[in-house]
């Protein structure tokens, strides 16, 4: 909450107008690469597997393949992620 004040802030401080715009706050974008969910054409638990396999590899690429260095990044236990690989046939 801290954080969002001192962006308003910033920006108010900033703008010099009575109002402040999208620009004025200096956000990035968020990078947002999850898979699109086509409304109504693919059953709910196929989505979530999609998703879930994007973050577990996308965190493995980050972490060399380290699995216990990608399991803290996912803010899961090792145990949990190895489930998870298994279950979605994730091999190295």
């Amino acid at each position: 909450m801290r954080e969002l004040e001192n962006v308003l802030e910033r920006a108010y401080a900033l703008s010099g107008a009575e109002q402040i715009d999208a620009a004025d706050l200096g956000l990035q974008p968020v990078d947002d690469d999850l898979p699109e969910m086509p409304a109504g054409e693919v059953p709910l638990q196929e989505y979530l597997d999609r998703v879930e396999r994007a973050a577990i590899e996308d965190a493995l690429r980050k972490t060399r393949y380290n699995r216990t260095a990608a399991a803290r990044l996912l803010g899961v236990t090792f145990r949990s992620l190895r489930y998870r690989l298994q279950r979605l046939g994730i091999h190295d």
